[in-house]
């Protein structure tokens, strides 16, 4: 009798078996997908926060000062403003 309820058991485990695994093969592209998304939204969520942090750092140490702010750094200076600037020169050296 134990032979036969396990025989029984058995059939109907190997015949359920796909259809109970084949319902489980959608979820995993959708989970798959949703595994993705998340994903990028934390690597965003990380860009963000490093960004975020550098700000801070050069807040506190800027790397370029006020100071030259005002400087001109165009290659086509005209004649008139490099003589301008010679002449600055010459008079802060006196």
């Amino acid at each position: 009798m134990h032979k036969r309820f396990l025989a029984g058991f058995l059939a109907a485990g190997f015949l359920l078996a796909p259809v109970l695994f084949a319902a489980d093969e959608p979820k995993k592209k959708d989970s798959k997908e949703s595994d993705e998304v998340a994903q990028a939204i934390a690597f965003e969520r990380y860009k963000d926060a490093a960004a975020a942090r550098q700000a801070r750092i050069e807040a506190k140490h800027p790397t370029v000062t006020d100071s030259n702010s005002d400087a001109d750094r165009n290659a086509d200076q005209s004649k008139s403003k490099r003589d301008n600037d010679q002449q600055k020169k010459e008079q802060h050296r006196k």
